[in-house]
């Protein structure tokens, strides 16, 4: 009897025990799942969230463009050699100084009034030259790099017009996607691969510009489809009083900091030329803007 209720005695406070033990490990797993569940819904409506931004995207591509969406190209007569290059003379609306220094930090930018424009590039293969003999050439003018081209065979790619004539049709490729005009009446526009080259010959197309995509068409900003990312990138554009614009970003400025650059020049077109190594800009001789590696390129744009 006097061992059983030294039982009893012992037993209960072992139970109460273990309740109070149970209780405080349940609460904290509850805690847990809850913390758990918190942080896998902001993660989710994270992703949601960054997958609908327009940001700058890098790319595994060295010259950092995406590859365009699937275009049928229209089929057209191409050229192999369309003569030595000519001049055209663009007509801007107001008269200013023929050459002015528009530049921001990060971002060089000319603007040129009524300029006489010349096309270095003349046939699919044109070959490449340093900025040196360009300059050696037409020492009192501004001049840019401009189309892309292979570096391995130098052929030029993308919708490539001299002289009126056409040399190389629209790429449905990472390049070639858009282009610069300039027609035989001095006027200037904006085009990409869905516009068909014998459509763009027909309205006067004289010179054209490209390799990347368009920034602004017809006064309209387009949205970034990551072709300007963290590299650096050259430009041609032109104004609603049809003046040009010859325009180099640096290293990290991007597609925000370049179109913030130019949110106060109201362009009509804006269309991402070749970059990397390949910018380079000179004006009256002097170098404004050097190639990073020293590098020849197969097109440029000379304007005096």
């Amino acid at each position: 009897m006097k061992n059983k209720k030294t039982y009893k005695r012992s037993n209960t406070p072992l139970k109460q025990k273990t309740r109070k033990r149970k209780f405080p490990f349940i609460l904290i797993i509850l805690i847990l799942l809850l913390i758990g569940a918190s942080i896998f819904y902001l993660a989710f409506n994270s992703n949601k969230t960054d997958s609908s931004a327009q940001k700058p995207q890098k790319t595994a591509s060295s010259n950092g463009l995406v590859a365009s969406k699937s275009v049928k190209i229209a089929p057209a007569d191409v050229t192999e050699d369309t003569g030595d290059a000519g001049w055209v003379k663009v007509k801007s609306k107001t008269k200013l100084e023929k050459f002015t220094d528009l530049s921001v930090q990060g971002v060089t930018i000319y603007r040129a009034n009524n300029p006489k424009v010349l096309k270095t590039a003349t046939a699919q293969v044109p070959g490449t030259f340093m900025m040196s003999d360009i300059i050696a050439k037409y020492p009192d003018s501004l001049i840019l790099n401009t189309s892309g081209f292979d570096m391995n065979t130098g052929q030029i790619v993308g919708f490539q017009v001299n002289n009126g004539q056409l040399f190389s049709n629209w790429s449905n490729t990472a390049y070639g996607s858009a282009a610069f005009v300039i027609n035989k009446d001095g006027s200037t526009k904006g085009y990409d691969l869905t516009t068909p080259a014998d459509e763009i010959i027909k309205k006067g197309a004289q010179q054209s510009y490209g390799f990347g995509s368009i920034l602004i068409k017809d006064g309209v900003i387009l949205p970034n489809d990551g072709s300007v990312n963290w590299m650096i990138h050259s430009y041609i554009g032109n104004d609603a009083d049809n003046n040009i614009y010859l325009i180099i970003s640096d290293t990290s400025v991007g597609y925000n900091g370049t179109m913030a650059a130019v949110a106060n020049l109201n362009l009509k077109n804006l269309v991402v030329l070749d970059g990397g190594g390949s910018s380079q800009m000179s004006l009256n001789g002097q170098t404004i803007f050097a190639s990073q590696d020293g590098r020849p390129v197969a097109d440029f744009i000379v304007l005096r």
